[in-house]
């Protein structure tokens, strides 16, 4: 947790707050963010007695901001510390996108180290949005009403709540990925994705559902793929089905003509800076 906040107080874009918020938590979370509070500048902390979900707190979290960009990250993440500026300046300078997302660096549980791409322009994104995710939550920085003229967040599709999000601001303008890891996360046993995979997966198939119905209209091949994944998500453990999953995405970047090659370079980038001293 305190990495997170120590990351975004990094951050070369000096003009932001920081919002945490404790979801009715039962361990010592709420006495790290309150101790959070008071230590680090522009923090501003807010506690649940009970538990109300993590689309209802982001939309309290909406609500509750103040700037005109939210810029996402979760306790256990790192931001580079040019990502919010880097994503300020995008949205500026591209007025019809509405969600600017980035690569991911990510750290398994025994410390290796690889990158997670994303796809760049909105015309690449919406050709595959129906098979893969447009963006990782962590990586996002949108426009703050539009998101809230959407909606915000849906509980009922949680933990699938954050793509639901994404084709619906995908519907009003356009989403664009910097093609730089501007975040670092970490994927691990005890990780959402982790914990919640038959969760993901039945709610995933839910979104994709919706988005048929609402946004565009699959191929029969896409829909037997959706099924696919919710049966998969249920026969096998989600290591195996992430690891899938990645392949896939390796197959899709190649037929668009991209590519998706570990990046040496910018892993010892990131290394250099020492985020968590």
């Amino acid at each position: 947790m305190e990495q997170a906040v120590r990351s975004v107080q990094k951050s070369t874009f000096k003009n932001y707050e920081i919002l945490l918020i404790d979801d009715g938590s039962t361990d010592r979370s709420k006495k790290i963010c309150r101790a959070l509070g008071k230590k680090y500048d522009k923090v501003r902390f807010y506690a649940f007695e009970k538990n109300r979900g993590l689309g209802r707190v982001l939309n309290f979290a909406l609500r509750q901001a103040r700037g005109k960009y939210i810029c996402r990250i979760n306790q256990d993440d790192q931001m580079h510390p040019t990502r919010i500026s880097k994503q300020v300046k995008f949205l500026r300078a591209n007025p019809k996108v509405v969600l600017v997302g980035s690569w991911l660096l990510v750290e398994d549980e025994n410390g290796n180290l690889r990158i997670n791409k994303y796809l760049e322009d909105d015309e690449q994104i919406k050709k595959t949005w129906l098979k893969l995710s447009p963006c990782w939550d962590a990586s996002v920085m949108y426009l703050r009403q539009v998101a809230l003229d959407v909606g915000g967040y849906d509980q009922e599709f949680w933990p699938s709540d954050d793509l639901h999000l994404w084709y619906r601001l995908g519907r009003i303008g356009e989403i664009a990925n910097l093609q730089e890891p501007l975040t670092k996360i970490k994927f691990h046993s005890g990780a959402a994705s982790m914990r919640y995979h038959r969760k993901h997966m039945k709610t995933t198939y839910m979104v994709h559902r919706w988005a048929h119905k609402n946004v565009c209209r699959a191929s029969v091949g896409t829909q037997l793929y959706w099924f696919g994944q919710l049966l998969a998500g249920y026969i096998f453990p989600a290591k195996f089905n992430w690891f899938i999953y990645r392949l896939l995405k390796k197959y899709i970047f190649y037929r668009l003509g991209g590519e998706q090659k570990e990046t040496v370079q910018r892993v010892d980038n990131w290394l250099q800076l020492s985020y968590a001293s």
